[in-house]
């Protein structure tokens, strides 16, 4: 962890390696694509468009948009995100990183969730294997204010053999029809 803090010492090296790996052939207008633009003298977006005459910065057309996060810690979390194999709570970068609580949830689910819709359904081609799991906590062990509220939860993983690509979902039924 010391040698991230010392490749992001401050504010200003996050944003410069977010700018290398959004724009690596240079910078882009998010909104236009057009390559023609000019650094500003806005605090919150620095570069203007030649091209839409609009200002953007860095985190526009991004999972950081709107949001007052800083660049060291949206670099941090997803490093963190991606490097546990274990995953990463909603409250650990508020831990780890001194944030507020709200800023803290967005931090681990927002790159989730553009993961998520990167993967995409692809579909399986080969055979494939099925089964399911049933999710949800043993009725004895809740407490009892939970107790018969909610039942367990249905969910089928799918492998494709060839591919090894292995899918799930939770459905409201796990019978042969809906498998």
């Amino acid at each position: 962890m010391g040698g991230l803090f010392k490749t992001f010492p401050d504010d200003q090296a996050a944003k410069g390696w977010f700018e290398s790996n959004i724009w690596p052939d240079g910078r882009v207008c998010p909104r236009c694509g057009c390559g023609y633009t000019c650094v500003a003298k806005h605090p919150e977006m620095p570069y203007r468009c030649s091209g839409c005459k609009k200002y953007f910065g860095v985190k526009l057309g991004t999972i950081m948009e709107h949001s007052k996060i800083i660049y060291r810690n949206w670099a941090v979390a997803t490093y963190l995100l991606a490097t546990r194999p274990q995953g990463m709570s909603g409250v650990q970068p508020g831990r780890d990183l001194g944030t507020k609580q709200g800023s803290a949830w967005l931090l681990p689910h927002r790159p989730r969730e553009s993961w998520r819709t990167l993967a995409g359904p692809d579909p399986v081609a080969g055979p494939v294997e099925v089964d399911e799991v049933y999710l949800g906590g043993r009725e004895k062990n809740k407490h009892a204010d939970r107790k018969g509220r909610r039942k367990k939860t249905a969910v089928v993983g799918i492998k494709d053999r060839e591919t090894g690509i292995i899918r799930s979902v939770s459905v409201p039924e796990a019978a042969s029809r809906n498998l």
